[in-house]
C-alpha cells in the first residue's frame, strides 16, 4: 500500500471520463496495486431484483451470472448494503465468512470454492427509486483480509467515485443523444443495441434490455458486449471491429448447446458526412428467421415505387448500397438515387435514420418473439 499514491489514483479516476474504455483502466489498476483478487460494479433494480454488471475484472462472466442467479438472496453483504447509506464501506471478514458457512453452506461453497472469494469489501455508490449501484472488491484466503489502511484509502476514494460516476452517466446520455435518430430504434420490435465509434454500448432498446437480462448468452460488461463463451466472444469482437473499421455490414450466426441459434447483424451508422459520430447497430434474432419488410404495405405507407421498395427491403436486411447494386444489376448511383428519393418521401435525412424508420413501421415483421425469455430456456 505504501507505493500506492492517492493523488495518482484520483487523477486516473477522473481521466476515465475521457478514456474510451471508461473506468476499466482505473479499476484494473486499483485491483493490481491493492493486491485484490477481483472487483465489480453492479446495478440492482429495487423493483425486479434485476442485476446489471457495469464493470468487472478478475471474474468469469458466466460464473458470476450463474452465481447471482442462484445465490443473490443469500449474500449477507448485499443484504447489508441494501440498508446502508451511499458511501458507507461494508466488509465481510473471517467472522462473517464462518457464520455464512453455517447458515448458507451452498452460498459459502459457491463464493469460496467456485469464485475463490474469502474477503469482500463494498459500498453503495448511488441510489434512486429504481436502481442501486454498488461496488465490490474481493480477496482470496491466501491474499488475506483488508487492512485498516486499505479501508481508509477506499473510503477516501468513494466520494470521488460517486462524483465521477455521475459525470460519466451524463456523458453517456449525451453520447446516446448524438447517436440516436429521433429515438426510432426504441420503436423497433426486436432487440437492438447501439455501439459508439470505439465499440462501447451506448444504448439498448427495450427489447434488447429484456433479452439481455433474461437467460441470454450475451452480456454487457465494462460497456462492451460480450458472449459468455470465450470462443464465441472472439468472433463477436472481430465482427464489431470490422464493422467499425470497414463500415461494412457483418452477420454472425452463433450456436451454443445452452441457447437457441442466434444471428447478429451489425450495421454501421454514420451521422455526419465527414464521418464523425460513427457507430453501429446490432440487431438480434434467431438464425432461421431474419426480419423482413412487407413490400406492399411499405409502398402504400410511403408511396414508393416497386424499385424503391425493393431497395428498402435490402437495406433492412443489412445490405450496403454497393451490395444492392451488385445483387440487382444496377449502378451504384442508381441505388443512391433510389435511397435519396425514399429519404425525401419518409422525411429522413440519413441512411441509418431511414433504416430505423422502416423497422419501426407497420411494414416490418421482426422475428422478435424467437429471442424472448421463453425460447432461451
Amino acid at each position: 500500500m505504501k507505493n500506492l499514491n492517492y493523488s495518482d489514483l484520483v487523477k486516473s479516476l477522473y481521466s476515465s471520463l475521457v478514456d474510451p474504455q471508461g473506468f476499466k483502466p482505473f479499476l484494473s489498476k486499483l485491483i493490481q496495486k491493492c493486491n485484490l483478487l477481483s472487483g465489480a460494479i453492479i446495478m440492482v433494480n429495487n423493483n425486479t431484483d434485476e442485476v446489471k454488471v457495469i464493470w468487472m475484472d478478475g471474474l468469469n462472466i458466466a460464473d458470476v451470472s450463474l452465481f447471482f442467479e442462484n445465490f443473490e438472496k443469500q449474500d449477507p453483504l448485499i443484504q447489508e448494503l441494501t440498508t446502508s447509506s451511499p458511501g458507507t464501506l461494508i466488509t465481510a471478514d473471517d467472522a462473517k465468512a464462518e457464520a455464512v458457512k453455517i447458515t448458507h453452506p451452498d452460498f459459502f461453497q459457491g463464493l469460496n470454492g467456485v469464485l475463490n472469494i474469502r474477503y469482500v469489501i463494498g459500498a453503495v455508490l448511488a441510489t434512486d427509486k429504481e436502481w442501486v449501484s454498488q461496488m465490490y472488491f474481493h480477496r482470496s484466503k491466501e491474499q488475506g483480509a483488508f487492512t485498516p489502511d486499505e479501508k481508509v484509502l477506499l473510503e477516501k476514494l468513494i466520494p470521488h467515485m460517486q462524483h465521477a460516476t455521475q459525470l460519466f452517466h451524463i456523458k453517456i446520455a449525451q453520447d446516446k443523444q448524438r447517436l440516436l435518430t429521433q429515438l426510432l430504434f426504441d420503436q423497433i420490435q426486436l432487440p437492438v443495441i447501439l455501439l459508439d465509434n470505439v465499440g462501447n454500448v451506448c444504448h439498448c432498446n427495450q427489447k434488447a434490455d429484456n433479452f439481455l437480462t433474461k437467460s441470454s448468452p450475451l452480456k454487457i460488461v465494462n460497456r462492451r458486449l460480450q458472449w459468455t463463451a470465450a470462443s464465441k466472444n472472439g468472433k463477436v469482437q472481430q465482427a464489431i471491429q470490422r464493422c467499425l473499421d470497414e463500415s461494412s455490414v457483418q452477420t454472425l450466426h452463433l450456436i451454443s448447446d445452452s441457447y437457441p441459434a442466434l444471428a447478429l447483424t451489425l450495421t454501421p451508422l454514420v451521422q455526419d458526412t465527414n464521418g464523425a459520430d460513427k457507430g453501429l447497430a446490432i440487431f438480434i434474432y434467431n438464425s432461421d428467421q431474419q426480419p423482413t419488410l412487407d413490400l406492399q404495405i411499405l409502398r402504400d405507407l410511403f408511396d414508393l415505387s416497386q424499385n424503391e421498395g425493393k431497395v428498402c427491403c435490402e437495406l433492412v436486411c443489412g445490405r450496403s448500397p454497393a451490395e444492392i447494386a451488385d445483387l440487382h444489376f444496377l449502378s451504384y448511383e442508381t441505388v443512391r438515387t433510389y435511397i435519396k428519393r425514399v429519404m425525401k418521401k419518409t422525411g429522413t435525412t440519413r441512411q441509418n435514420e431511414l433504416v430505423a424508420k422502416l423497422m419501426a413501421s407497420p411494414a416490418f415483421y421482426p422475428a422478435s418473439s424467437t429471442v424472448d425469455h421463453e425460447s432461451t430456456q
